[in-house]
Order: structure tokens, then C-alpha cells, then sequence
């Protein structure tokens, strides 16, 4: 999937563009802010849940153990990392996952697919986005992995939009920054993610609908537990280029509004 630096498919009308870049802008702000943190402490949002590791780190093992998360806001994250023997189609060291529990989701959502033996009354986690880093340090792609990889409550993305702008944990002062770098970095790729979660849906609908034609029995639970599909839609992202894409976007928005 190319990269969509300020696509905005669900807010076509303008006033509804300028209040996305401003809010973008706003996340841009923060980021900086947080960075500037992290640089004078000489600190990492990944070297900071490593380095919080009881023992050495470890592949495949949820960072930090136990995971962080809020029960007000409903939000979760945690970072993992795959061995080598992994493919992967593009570097990386590993990701994060960001999650929000299911109670957050508005009225008349309806799971596509859900794992087994799910509790209806107790709910789950949907997942957001995941966030790659590469070897460097530098955060370099976004995806939207299958259903079995993070065994999620599958919800289509018109219900988890909604979501998006409200990812925020506040509850645990272990990871406060980088729960904070997190939040920021969900709004700032807001157009991103909104992307992939639609595409990861078309992708899907489209795996059954081929699936229909050969075999009767043909579900989409089938294709969200198939372990040859791990990551549905994915793009790279480079912030210093988002960053001035935001800018040039917010001024070409201010220049319509008094044309």
C-alpha cells in the first residue's frame, strides 16, 4: 500500500479538513515535546520498556509483562519483537500494538470476527494500529495485522475510527512517555490509520468473496485464523516528511479559507 501522507477519507468537507490538520499539528507539537524529553534524559520509547524488563529481553514475550494499560480510557499497548527466522517484508527491530477494550466502542457495534470461547459479558481488545521501529530507532511503518496474530474482537473500521483520537493512557507512570509518544503519534497518522483499517477490511471481504467461489463453507472466521496471513494492509512512514506534509496541507487549507 503506498504511503498516504494526508489522505483524509472520512472528512471530505473543508472545515472538517482544517480541524483534522489542526489536530494533527497539534500531535506534532506534542511529539516534539516528548521527543525533546526523551533526548535530554537520553531515553527511547523502546530502550525505555527494555530497559524496565525484569530479565533480558526476550523475543516473542509481551513488553513490558502483564502489558500497560488504563482501565478509565479503555487502552492498551505493548511492544514485541520477532527472531530472524521471522519473515518480515521489511526491517525492523519490533512493534508496538495499541489496543482499546471493546466497552469503548459505540452503539450498534458489531464484531466481524471474535476469538474462541470469547466472553460476551466481559469483552476484549480491538487493535488499533501496530507501529514498527527499525534497527535505528526510527518508527518506519504502520499495519493492521490478522485477527488470530493479537486475538482481538475483529470490528469493522467504521466502528473503530471513532477510536482513534481517543487512545490515551494516563493510569501508569511506569511508561508515561512513551504512552504519551503513542497517543501523539495515533493522531498525527490519523489519516494513515483510518486508511489501513478500511483496506484491511476491503482486503478481507475480498479473501472471502474468492473464497465463496471454490467452497460453500467458506467463512471470514476461517480467513481471520489463517496463519499464512499475518499483516493485511500496511504503509511506511518517515515523520520528518508527514511533518512538513502537515504543514503545507494546513497552509494551503488556511489559503482556501479566504480565497
Amino acid at each position: 500500500m503506498a504511503e498516504q501522507i494526508c489522505l483524509l477519507p472520512a472528512e471530505p468537507p473543508q472545515i472538517s479538513l482544517r480541524r483534522r490538520l489542526a489536530d494533527m499539528r497539534m500531535a506534532a507539537s506534542e511529539l516534539f515535546d516528548i521527543l525533546n524529553t526523551f533526548t535530554r534524559e537520553k531515553r527511547h520509547p523502546v530502550s525505555d520498556v527494555i530497559a524496565a524488563l525484569p530479565e533480558p529481553f526476550t523475543h516473542w514475550e509481551h513488553c513490558p509483562p502483564g502489558d500497560v494499560e488504563d482501565a478509565n480510557t479503555g487502552c492498551a499497548w505493548y511492544y514485541h519483537a520477532h527472531d530472524s527466522a521471522t519473515a518480515r517484508l521489511w526491517e525492523e527491530h519490533g512493534h508496538f500494538h495499541c489496543f482499546m477494550y471493546t466497552e469503548r466502542l459505540g452503539p450498534g457495534a458489531k464484531p466481524m470476527a471474535l476469538p474462541d470461547n470469547f466472553d460476551d459479558a466481559k469483552g476484549g481488545l480491538v487493535h488499533l494500529v501496530a507501529i514498527s521501529f527499525d534497527t535505528s530507532g526510527a518508527p518506519t511503518r504502520l499495519f493492521t495485522p490478522n485477527r488470530w496474530v493479537t486475538g482481538e474482537w475483529l470490528y469493522p473500521a467504521r466502528d473503530l475510527i471513532p477510536l482513534i483520537d481517543q487512545f490515551s493512557i494516563i493510569a501508569d507512570p511506569r511508561f508515561g512517555l512513551t504512552s504519551r509518544w503513542l497517543s501523539a503519534i495515533l493522531r498525527l497518522y490519523h489519516p494513515q490509520i483510518v486508511a489501513l483499517l478500511c483496506e484491511r477490511d476491503r482486503i478481507l471481504e475480498q479473501q472471502l468473496n474468492a473464497q465463496l467461489k471454490v467452497q460453500l463453507n467458506a467463512s471470514l472466521e476461517n480467513i481471520t485464523e489463517d496463519r499464512s496471513i499475518e499483516i493485511i494492509s500496511t504503509t511506511s512512514i518517515d515523520l520528518d516528511a508527514s511533518l512538513l506534509a502537515i504543514d503545507q496541507a494546513w497552509e494551503r487549507a488556511l489559503g482556501s479559507r479566504f480565497s
